[in-house]
């Protein structure tokens, strides 16, 4: 059976490419393996920034990266369910998975893992200052796999 992994994260998903993870699941018979990557860097890379520019004092506390991570979680694990109702309303055999690390490794072992054939991904529009924090973990994954990737632009 073909799987299809559709990835998302914090700042990676859409409507959109929800849609079209679902429609092809539905479409090609194949096994629709839903994740969240909570990039476990990303509130400690926001306060960097934040502090480097001035618009912070001293560094932030471990709580407060503590809870913004069990936020992201939270959100991650909500959105997973939201899609997995969806996708067997529509008869598509689902799982779920949910990872911390950063996102273009686990995105990678993840491929490997449940022997994806297809790897749909959301690309939006981000400003000058996401791209600096963030970077473009996208392009970094697609050469690295032998996997066929769909990334669905907003």
């Amino acid at each position: 059976m073909k799987n299809i992994l559709l990835v998302l994260s914090t700042t990676r998903q859409s409507t959109k490419t929800e849609e079209e993870a679902l429609t092809r699941a539905k479409a090609e018979g194949a096994q629709l393996t839903l994740a969240f990557i909570l990039d476990s860097s990303m509130p400690e890379s926001i306060f960097e920034k934040m502090t480097d520019v001035g618009f912070t004092g001293e560094r932030t506390s471990q709580e407060l990266q503590i809870s913004i991570l069990d936020e992201y979680r939270r959100r991650g694990s909500l959105k997973l369910e939201e899609i997995r109702e969806v996708a067997e309303s529509m008869g598509v055999a689902c799982k779920l998975v949910v990872r911390e690390g950063a996102f273009a490794i686990e995105c990678l072992n993840l491929v490997n893992e449940v022997a994806a054939d297809l790897v749909i991904l959301t690309k939006k529009k981000r400003s000058s200052l996401s791209r600096f924090i963030f970077g473009s973990a996208i392009e970094d994954i697609k050469g690295m796999s032998e996997c066929e990737f769909l990334i669905v632009e907003e």
